[in-house]
């Protein structure tokens, strides 16, 4: 099960280099990471570790949906 962090984490980096900035990120307890990001104004949800880089990814989990409803709307 993933957990929110109080902060997200200041940088992370995806598969091909770019750095992106989360703005929510959320934990589980096997070292899987997943960061929800703004890209041209839409949310995207991003997973990986600290040991491998971030993808994007379509299939949103619960958890990840529940932080997703207490963001803004994003400029």
């Amino acid at each position: 099960m993933y957990e929110v962090q109080k902060q997200p984490d200041a940088e992370a980096f995806l598969e091909n280099g770019a750095p992106i900035k989360p703005v929510a990120t959320l934990k589980d307890p096997h070292g899987g990471i997943s960061h929800i990001i703004v890209d041209d104004h839409c949310y995207v949800l991003v997973n990986g570790a600290t040991d491998r880089p971030f993808q994007m990814t379509s299939w949103w989990y619960q958890e990840a949906v529940s932080v997703l409803h207490t963001l803004p709307l994003p400029k």
